[in-house]
Order: C-alpha cells, then sequence, then structure tokens
C-alpha cells in the first residue's frame, strides 16, 4: 500500500497561505454514518481523573476521526464518504489522498483513500502570506471560513475502533472552559519536520476576549483555544485541518496560532474554525 512520504514543512501549515475568490463556488475536482454512544471521543468519556488523555489508548483509537489530509495536513472523518480540513491546506497539496485507521504514517497500517472532490467554502480568505512577516511585523497570519470539504471516492469502512465518524457540534457558542483536544501529526518546533506518529493535544476553550488581543481573531467563525495546564499544549507546522473535538463533538478545524509566524510555543493560543458558523453549508454540500 502506498504511504504518504515524510515531508518537509513547506512554509508554516498553520499560518494561512492562499488566496480564494468569496464569489467562487465548489470547486476544485480531482483525478453509513455511524454514531456510536461509546466511540464519542476520549474527551467525553475516556479522561483521566485528571482530565488527561490516557497513556495507555492508542491515540488514534482515542481520536479514531482523526485522518492525514495530503500529506501535510490533518482532517476529520464527517462521514464514511466525506472529510472535512482547513482550506489553506490545499496551498502545500493537492489533496488527493487521505489516511485513516492509524496513528503512523510510514508503516503501512492505515487506510489509504482517494479523494474525488474538493469543495471549499465560499466565504474562504486568508492574510498576505506573500509578504515578508518580519519586514512588515506580522507575528501571524489569519485565515476566515477555513473550511474544505473532501469527498472520497470510495468509503472508507467504519469500525468504531480505529475508524469513526465525530458527530458535528451545532451550537453557535461553546461553552468556556470545555475540555477539549485533537490529534495530528504536525512538528513540534517551527519550521520544523512533521512527525510520522500520531500525537494528541490537550486544549480549553478560552473566552472570545482572551483572544481579542490577536487582530485578526473573529468570534463568529473562530474558537480560541489554549493548551491546558501542565502541559499547555500547542499546535504548530502539520496541524493544520485537525479537528478540535469536546463533549464528544466536533467544534472546529485547526487553522492558525498565535505567533505562528515565528514560533510554536507551549502556551500560545490556538484558533479553530468553528464548525456551527457552517453546519449549514456542510448539510448542503454532503446532505449530512
Amino acid at each position: 500500500m502506498l504511504t504518504p512520504q515524510r515531508l518537509s514543512v513547506i512554509a508554516l501549515v498553520l499560518v494561512s497561505c492562499a488566496r480564494a475568490r468569496p464569489g467562487d463556488n465548489d470547486l476544485v475536482h480531482f483525478d453509513d454514518e455511524t454514531k456510536s454512544q461509546e466511540n464519542r471521543i476520549i474527551l467525553d468519556s475516556k479522561l483521566t481523573e485528571n482530565n488527561e488523555i490516557p497513556a495507555s489508548i492508542p491515540i488514534n483509537e482515542k481520536f479514531p476521526h482523526a485522518v492525514l489530509f495530503g500529506g501535510v495536513c490533518g482532517g476529520s472523518i464527517i462521514s464514511a464518504n466525506w472529510i472535512i480540513t482547513a482550506a489553506h491546506c490545499t496551498l502545500f497539496t493537492s489533496g488527493g489522498f487521505i489516511l485513516a485507521g492509524t496513528n503512523n504514517s510510514e508503516n503501512d497500517s492505515g487506510l489509504l483513500h482517494r479523494v474525488k472532490r474538493l469543495v471549499i467554502h465560499p466565504l474562504f480568505s486568508v492574510g498576505p502570506y506573500w509578504l515578508d512577516t518580519k519586514q512588515f511585523n506580522l507575528n501571524q497570519i489569519a485565515a476566515r471560513w477555513d473550511f474544505l470539504l473532501a469527498e472520497l471516492e470510495t468509503p472508507l469502512p467504519l469500525n468504531n475502533k480505529t475508524i469513526a465518524v465525530i458527530p458535528l457540534d451545532d451550537q453557535i457558542r461553546t461553552p468556556v472552559g470545555l475540555d477539549a483536544g485533537f490529534a495530528g501529526y504536525g512538528t513540534d518546533r517551527h519550521g520544523g519536520i512533521m512527525s510520522q506518529i500520531m500525537h494528541g493535544r490537550e486544549l480549553s476553550v478560552q473566552a472570545d476576549d482572551v483572544c481579542l488581543k490577536l487582530e485578526q481573531y473573529r468570534s463568529k467563525d473562530m474558537i480560541c483555544t489554549k493548551g491546558r495546564p501542565p502541559r499547555y499544549d500547542f499546535a504548530c507546522n502539520g496541524d493544520s485541518g485537525s479537528g478540535l473535538v469536546g463533549g464528544g463533538k466536533l467544534l472546529g478545524v485547526a487553522s492558525w496560532v498565535e505567533n505562528d509566524s515565528i514560533e510554536c510555543r507551549n502556551g500560545n493560543l490556538v484558533v479553530f474554525s468553528r464548525i456551527a458558523s457552517v453546519r449549514d453549508w456542510i448539510r448542503k454540500v454532503t446532505n449530512i
């Protein structure tokens, strides 16, 4: 079976880096849903007494919805036929495949499925990634409506253990303080190489006021999060598109990070695109 090569990060994948025309519709074309109660993600039912991810369970079983998208981003299974990820990921990949059912991108343990269609949210837009961030004093470059739906050529074999659907959140206000998390293959340092081993990150939803210090933050389509003590986890290059899960539902899609043009650091704010803000669009495109 083909597996994705380890990729050097081609710039900041968490820095939103593509231009899209808001008027453009669907898309770019390329050459059943199971909602088991017992599979409502570790962040709802499998946390330890200290609200930590138990180390004994493989990451891909804690986050069975998590996939590798196009070899450079994370993504989430929202049905046997559809993946959701970040639109800015298309800057770095044609998005021709996803890898599911594994926590190792190189050991042939996962399932590779081809993508037949990509649908970018019509309002997707990004900051001036083409500028020299140091010259223009830009610490982070944000994206708005940073959503991409990927339709698969063949359905995933859902097994509710390592390959599972994550239900979509439809509440426009996310509870402050909610324990949440994501799984991905991002690097652990700015400009580093993506990991071949999936990692899990523990976050907490913050009040919008916390992220308003970031000029680009907009609460309508974004969720503000930060790593939980004592680790204060963060997101870095290659974690873009990974799904934020809390309360057993998919809350957001990893989009950008505080100071992501210059560093990856514990305690930096992590901004996710808010799933509830595009629930009608997802339903229209996918019938989910």
